[in-house]
């Protein structure tokens, strides 16, 4: 879930917005802030920021980048963002590539949700 939140940039993630379910599921239940050009990343998970990506991640994110690469990320999003909210996701997810690492909290912006 902190990797899905860098990747769409969510600013409100809260512990609440944080399903549970049998089997070791973790749902997110996500709201329109998110996808924003500037980097707003805020959520409860910040227990991770410098450390190391998980390999099944970093696959994950290989695969988004080859569907952006393609143009077929790119094309199912343009009817739900605009093309700056696409293409700084597609720098985010080559960002984490490059470094592999959890993101840490923008300097100037709050990096715990408000209640």
């Amino acid at each position: 879930m902190a990797v899905f939140d860098a990747v769409i940039n969510n600013a409100d993630r809260k512990i609440g917005h944080l399903l549970p379910a049998p089997g070791g599921h973790l749902y997110g239940c996500d709201h329109g802030v998110c996808f924003a050009e500037d980097y707003k990343l805020r959520t409860v998970l910040w227990q991770w920021r410098g450390k190391s990506l998980p390999r099944r991640s970093v696959e994950t994110l290989r695969r988004l980048s080859a569907e952006f690469s393609a143009g077929s990320l790119t094309a199912e999003l343009s009817g739900l963002l605009t093309a700056s909210e696409i293409e700084t996701t597609r720098v985010r997810i080559e960002t984490l590539l490059e470094h592999r690492v959890h993101p840490y909290p923008p300097d100037d912006w709050p990096a715990v949700p408000w209640p």
